[in-house]
């Protein structure tokens, strides 16, 4: 597959159906092939947490108790959702004060997680990246063993790609100003 068109026809996978599985070859080769992220001074400023089909209820019902706390329906729908998936990464970075260095971190990490998408697509994995509110909630970073100076920047929801994925016209063409 060509890079310009996995650029083009990648789309996130917001189906989860069916329960899904994937080889563990293809996402730890996924994982390494996007760590050649470009990334300030070689930080590599990220690391992965892998939440392998096994154990996927488990983190759910973690997930849904700080997520919905008082929602017993939200809870069940959201365990059963995730536990569907093939896997879930979840990215973590570094949080560093310094406003530069969070950028740059920032940056990087946004680098990863698209090589990762793409290379996913490239393999036939469907991801989808997600960034739900509970990411900063008091006691979610403990229970995944979060240090005091990194944070959760998403989750890549993990399953099989949609036969129908259209590609969608982007809006906005007229990106390049002269001054």
């Amino acid at each position: 597959m060509e890079l310009q068109e996995a650029i083009i026809n990648r789309r996130s996978c917001k189906q989860y159906d069916q329960d899904t599985t994937v080889d563990d070859i293809i996402i730890e080769e996924a994982v390494t092939l996007a760590a050649y992220a470009p990334n300030h001074g070689l930080r590599e400023p990220w690391r992965v947490i892998w939440i392998k089909k096994d154990r996927l209820a488990e983190f759910a019902a973690v997930f849904s108790d700080h997520a919905f706390k008082n929602d017993l329906e939200k809870k069940a729908k959201q365990i059963e959702t995730i536990s569907k998936l093939s896997g879930l990464l979840v990215v973590v970075g570094n949080y560093d004060r310094r406003q530069k260095q969070f950028l740059e971190d920032v940056l990087a990490i946004g680098a990863f997680m698209q090589n990762l998408s793409l290379v996913l697509h490239e393999a036939g994995v469907g991801s989808c990246i997600k960034t739900p509110g509970v990411l900063t909630a008091p006691g979610f970073n403990d229970t995944l063993s979060i240090a005091p100076d990194e944070m959760i920047y998403g989750f890549v929801y993990l399953t099989d790609m949609s036969d129908n994925m259209l590609t969608k016209q982007r809006k906005n063409l007229n990106l390049l100003t002269e001054w």
